[in-house]
């Protein structure tokens, strides 16, 4: 008798909590957001290889198709992540786990060198953002917090509270080309002094709430990682329109 009564109250600790099954509901939710602004952002450059806003700079085809693709599979695989852990698929989830490293790896490396080269090749495109070195200036502070955050969600993959925040931030942080882009949206991405960064505070900003709906409590690391993102943006302003960057980045954007 004792140990029919034992099995089931194993069973039932095994079984994830309200707070986590809404958790785990949320993240998949966030993930096919992305992946549909970043499908929707760059329809043009899936189905017809161009730039949204056009062609793409001859010069860099190659990096920036590489670079696009590596943008891409990351969305992909934040959701393809998402819902591993949502339908219980755990082992699976960390055995593809590395790939996550090797595209984040490619998109830091291809990140800045498509930025640096787009801006000299092409000024023209950012007049509507800044200029093309305060997009400049964006574009590698959007890198570093992208590595940031992929840097903190892989060193605390032992503790999902953390991993899954930081890696969500990290996908938020990129979504600025594909939000910026997308209809009714880009006019907030060309929008003084945030320019692109706009779309993305705000896009956090209601994500945070769409998981408080569902869990009603308040999940601090998403707070301190969406307050990582909003100082990244001002400091990327600051950055993007003072005298010493226009100076350090002569040589790249005359």
């Amino acid at each position: 008798m004792g140990k029919t009564m034992t099995i089931p109250a194993a069973a039932s600790a095994a079984q994830p909590s309200r707070v986590q099954r809404s958790d785990r509901l949320f993240y998949v939710i966030a993930a096919s957001l992305m992946l549909v602004s970043t499908a929707e952002g760059f329809r043009n450059f899936y189905l017809h290889g161009r730039a949204p806003w056009g062609s793409m700079t001859a010069q860099i085809m190659p990096l920036i198709v590489a670079h696009g693709l590596a943008m891409s599979g990351w969305v992909v695989l934040f959701l393809v992540q998402c819902l591993l852990i949502r339908t219980g698929q755990r082992r699976l989830h960390l055995a593809i786990g590395p790939l996550g490293g090797v595209l984040a790896g490619a998109i830091v490396i291809l990140g800045p060198i498509v930025a640096a080269l787009s801006a000299r090749f092409s000024p023209q495109l950012y007049a509507d953002l800044g200029g093309a070195r305060s997009f400049l200036a964006s574009m590698w502070i959007q890198m570093l917090a992208f590595g940031t955050f992929v840097g903190l969600g892989l060193a605390y993959r032992r503790r999902p509270e953390v991993h899954r925040p930081m890696l969500l931030m990290a996908t938020l942080s990129i979504q600025s080309g594909a939000l910026g882009r997308c209809p009714y949206i880009e006019d907030i991405a060309a929008m003084a002094p945030l320019y692109v960064w706009g779309p993305v505070l705000i896009f956090g900003g209601l994500l945070f709430l769409l998981q408080w709906a569902l869990s009603r409590t308040v999940n601090r690391w998403y707070l301190l990682g969406y307050a990582g993102i909003v100082f990244t943006a001002f400091v990327a302003v600051g950055v993007g329109s003072s005298t010493l960057w226009n100076r350090m980045v002569s040589a790249i954007v005359p």
